[in-house]
């Protein structure tokens, strides 16, 4: 029997390396046999059937005309109902509206095409947030519970589970590779009677990786570690290279050394600490792992032109 590699295969079938291996992994190639680390695949191998392809005539029951969920009454003075509209469509981060019981309503353009999902309607009220069981393993059952009670909720850099997230919405196209991470705001909207009617949560990618294998792992290593002092040797341990052959691919595929960019993540979120006024200026800089008195307030003013108290007032002031 005459058989091909994983990458051959990729190839015939207008597939990624990885998903051919998933399915090999699987059982889901009739053939394929593992000789050491290589897959090997015969030849005459159909491209298995994608088991999410069902979804292609089915609606994914997710997505609705909004005039029949946002009462005219709701809109602010003197917008009416059709530039509304245009506003939510238009809107370039995903969003959904969901009803105060936890059922999705509604789902913008954005969101559809962050999803892979298709746009079309039915069986509305299919996916309900409040009795989705894996709140707690995706780490925002509380930013969850905080907005169902009322108030705006936000949640940072929360890992997006993008398999499972095709996977519920419908989605037909093949799973993409990259990691993502996003930032997460909830707000309610009440009705006339100041009861809560609806919860609206908008989506913003806060990291996305698509390199090679040791540029993502080092850049993940980095974005897990970065309260520690920058540590060379212990990253080149992560991503099993030598420190120096290191330093230069991660500067050749991102433009920064890996010690800039560990420096571009701790700016970054100590932005978002400054941006919390349940937090002190200094307790701010303590909960990044350095002292407000070191170099790091010198180069936030030196960066920005203002200082860490200025850059709050400036933020929390909008």
């Amino acid at each position: 029997m005459e058989y091909i590699t994983v990458k051959e295969a990729g190839e015939k079938w207008a597939l990624g390396i990885r998903m051919v291996t998933l399915y090999c992994n699987e059982g889901r190639i009739d053939g394929a046999v593992k000789k050491g680390n290589m897959w090997l695949i015969p030849a005459d191998s159909e491209r298995p059937a994608d088991r999410r392809r069902k979804a292609i005539n089915k609606p994914c029951g997710i997505s609705k005309e909004i005039h029949s969920i946002i009462p005219s009454q709701l809109l602010p003075d003197g917008m009416g109902m059709e530039l509304f509209v245009e506003i939510i469509n238009s809107f370039p981060y995903p969003m959904h509206i969901c009803s105060s019981q936890g059922e999705i309503l509604y789902t913008n353009k954005a969101f559809l095409e962050f999803a892979k999902a298709s746009d079309s309607g039915g069986n509305l009220g299919k996916h309900n947030i409040l009795k989705d069981p894996n709140l707690e393993r995706w780490g925002i059952k509380d930013f969850v519970d905080k907005a169902y009670n009322g108030k705006v909720s936000h949640a940072y850099d929360v890992k997006v589970p993008m398999r499972e997230v095709v996977e519920m919405f419908g989605g037909n196209d093949e799973l993409i590779s990259e990691t993502l991470f996003q930032n997460i705001t909830a707000f309610p909207i009440n009705n006339e009677n100041n009861q809560l009617a609806y919860i609206v949560t908008i989506f913003v990618t806060s990291r996305f990786y698509q390199d090679r294998e040791e540029i993502t792992k080092g850049k993940k290593y980095i974005d897990e570690h970065w309260r520690d002092e920058f540590d060379m040797d212990a990253l080149s341990d992560a991503v099993h290279m030598s420190k120096y052959h290191y330093i230069r691919i991660f500067k050749q595929h991102t433009g920064m050394t890996p010690n800039s960019y560990y420096q571009h993540v701790k700016f970054n979120k100590l932005k978002e600490k400054l941006c919390d006024c349940n937090l002190s200026i200094t307790r701010a800089f303590y909960e990044c792992g350095v002292d407000y008195k070191g170099n790091l307030s010198k180069k936030f003013k030196r960066h920005l032109g203002m200082t860490p108290t200025q850059y709050r007032t400036a933020m929390t002031e909008k």
